[in-house]
């Protein structure tokens, strides 16, 4: 098999490449980041910088637990990870250098602004697009800390939860925004296990989401407690209907081999 190194010197003197991958946390990027031949590029996460941020600090990454005083200060360095991490993406943007970014494009406007930067600023780019069952996202999300040896953050699980059904309901868009594959600027991996098995909302939310609830929150107002039960109500349905709906079938049925995903990215790396 061809290094993508290879190809990227190959490919000096034309066009940079960008990937951008999709999926919530614990859908496996990194697992896949792994089992694909990437040398040669450049990876971008905010999380390292974050991850980086928190430990200097001296706070848990077990996020999921953390006291009120914890996620006041998390808040503050993710904020400034954001700002490193807009830094160093601007930079390699400058550079014309090829690169990875590995988020989550949660946000369908900000990834497709992105995308329309890139290609101004004269880069190729593809969406590669990690997709997992939602109890498979918070069980990993959940362990992380844990297996890591506490090198690896959890996030709070109503994050990841949210974070899931944008991501998925974004799928067709991102599907139609990058061309899907009619062209070699899109690819979707399903990390899904046969041994996922809750499908009902609720089950769900008791099972990963109540036991790690936070506590010692700042008091809301009347009107704010009935904009965030509104809010919950509306995620529980959105999420529910998802669960009940075919489209994750559908979703799942578009996923590519390990095979099949490195000649997907070979073919990109090509053009």
């Amino acid at each position: 098999m061809i290094k993508l190194y290879d190809l990227l010197t190959e490919q000096m003197g034309r066009k940079p490449k960008a990937i951008i991958l999709a999926g919530a946390p614990g859908a496996g990027k990194g697992t896949v980041l792994k089992g694909l031949d990437l040398s040669g590029l450049k990876v971008l996460n905010v999380d390292n910088i974050y991850i980086e941020k928190l430990k200097q600090a001296n706070i848990s990454l077990d996020l999921k637990n953390a006291t009120p005083e914890e996620r006041s200060e998390q808040a503050k360095l993710m904020a400034s990870s954001n700002k490193e991490f807009k830094g160093d993406l601007a930079t390699t943007i400058e550079g014309k250098e090829s690169f990875v970014l590995d988020g989550t494009a949660a946000s369908y406007k900000q990834t497709s602004e992105l995308k329309s930067e890139l290609e101004a600023a004269g880069y190729d780019v593809m969406m590669f697009y990690v997709h997992a069952s939602l109890e498979r996202v918070l069980q990993q999300n959940q362990d992380r800390f844990e297996k890591s040896g506490g090198e690896d953050r959890s996030l709070a699980p109503a994050i990841v939860m949210r974070t899931w059904m944008n991501v998925v309901k974004n799928y067709e868009s991102y599907r139609e925004l990058f061309g899907g594959y009619a062209t070699s600027k899109f690819g979707l991996v399903s990390n899904t296990l046969d041994g996922d098995k809750l499908t009902n909302i609720e089950d769900i939310i008791d099972k990963y989401l109540t036991p790690f609830r936070p506590t010692g929150t700042k008091e809301k107002t009347p009107a704010q407690k009935e904009r965030s039960a509104k809010q919950y109500v509306e995620m529980k349905d959105d999420i529910q209907n998802l669960l009940d709906s075919k489209e994750l079938e559908e979703l799942e049925s578009d996923s590519l081999s390990k095979e099949e995903a490195q000649m997907r990215i070979e073919d990109f790396l090509r053009l």
